[in-house]
């Protein structure tokens, strides 16, 4: 089976020219990613979770109840919650052993940053639900790493998504963005159920789903109102936490398929564009290995800006055959682009304005004016047709350079 090397680093944080060691998980392929449809799969055609399987309800109900006591999270504790404890349990046993020895790596880093948002430690078993805690995962929607930002709102919350770069993959960063999501989200519904079924469904559906209830605010009764998607996510959420916390009991231990590699890396600044392929012939390095330690450029190419420099992580003993023979190499770099007519594209990225409808406006005109479609505005707005109002604020995001 293929196998893939996730790499936990943020680039940015790494001194020029300082050694570092970085120890990264190697994975196998998942393929067990659409939850939502596995488990309904395995509910609507049988009850094999129910079957030949000693399982004491009350103790589960109790171990519930004693995590509930020591978080602001609300823990609830019923049949939908014990329907997906046990698809974790019993149908997911062998991703549950993987979820163990990753964690292992993660959850410090999570860790860190919930606590240094004011945010409850409990929040860390998210990217469980949302990406196996594989930071590599791409959605079918096109939510990507390990917290599943979509563009925009990765946009949104300081990641940069561009010609060169997708931030949502520096594990650093995305933790620091979803944090900064959920405090946001948490001060607007002063709940956390819905704060948490927000990161899934989004403010505004949270918000339509409580106006369409006649104004409930307890998830358990707003439920039924939610997206189908949304309506699994707290439910998962609990399970994933409980079986986390108590998955040795129920016979599952840590994966010993998770090795984990070593490398002493260097971190340099470059004076031009390249190509991370030419970089790693020019310097005998493998180029899956290049590419995989420097995940973050989408098209496996360095920028170069005169207002920031951009690093890239090389191996140690390679970071010092580049600094000694650094003119030679960017000319047999030149050389290889002009065999090859490299261009480098323009780099380029979006920055959000809040447009105010005045009178005599229509989206034709609008999205003229801002040098985008009709298609964008109605998806940069959740727009479900042309109909607008003088006063009414839309977000506009525009390319700059």
């Amino acid at each position: 089976m293929l196998r893939s090397v996730f790499f936990l680093i943020i680039i940015t944080s790494l001194p020029v020219f300082s050694q570092s060691k970085i120890k990264t998980p190697i994975l196998k392929i998942d393929n067990v990613r659409d939850y939502d449809k596995e488990f309904e799969k395995l509910i609507e055609e049988t009850n094999i979770v129910d079957q030949d399987i000693v399982f004491d309800e009350e103790l589960v109900k109790m171990r519930i109840d004693s995590l509930n006591k020591i978080t602001p999270l609300n823990l609830v504790y019923n049949k939908t919650v014990l329907q997906h404890i046990k698809f974790y349990l019993f149908q997911r046993k062998k991703q549950v052993s993987k979820l163990l020895a990753l964690s292992d790596y993660y959850f410090p880093i999570f860790e860190q940053y919930l606590d240094k948002n004011n945010l409850p430690l409990e929040l860390k078993y998210l990217p469980i639900i949302e990406s196996s805690l594989n930071p590599g995962a791409r959605s079918y929607a096109g939510a990507v790493g390990l917290w599943q930002f979509m563009y925009l709102t990765g946009k949104e919350y300081g990641l940069r998504i561009n010609s060169y770069l997708d931030e949502r993959k520096d594990v650093y960063k995305s933790t620091q963005a979803a944090c900064d999501y959920l405090y946001k989200a948490h001060k607007v519904f002063n709940d956390w159920d819905l704060a948490i079924s927000s990161y899934n469904a989004g403010r505004r559906n949270i918000t339509k789903a409580i106006r369409r209830s006649g104004g409930l605010f307890n998830y358990w009764e707003l439920r039924p109102f939610l997206p189908k998607e949304t309506r699994n996510y707290i439910p998962s959420f609990i399970a994933a936490l409980y079986v986390m916390n108590f998955a040795e009991e129920h016979g599952i231990s840590k994966s010993s398929d998770i090795l984990f590699k070593t490398h002493e890396v260097d971190s340099i600044h470059l004076n031009r564009p390249i190509k991370i392929s030419h970089l790693a012939h020019v310097l005998q390095i493998d180029i899956t290995l290049l590419e995989e330690l420097n995940p973050m450029y989408r098209n496996k190419l360095i920028p170069f800006l005169n207002s920031e420099k951009f690093p890239i992580i090389l191996p140690h003993n390679k970071a010092g055959v580049f600094l000694v023979n650094e003119d030679s190499i960017y000319h047999q770099i030149t050389s290889m682009e002009l065999i090859e007519k490299t261009e480098y594209p323009a780099f380029t990225d979006l920055e959000k304005i809040r447009y105010k409808v005045t009178k005599g406006d229509y989206l034709g005109k609008i999205a003229k004016k801002n040098k985008c479609s009709i298609n964008d505005i109605m998806l940069w707005n959740d727009l479900k047709n042309h109909k607008i109002k003088v006063g009414q604020t839309l977000n506009i995001y525009r390319t700059v350079k």
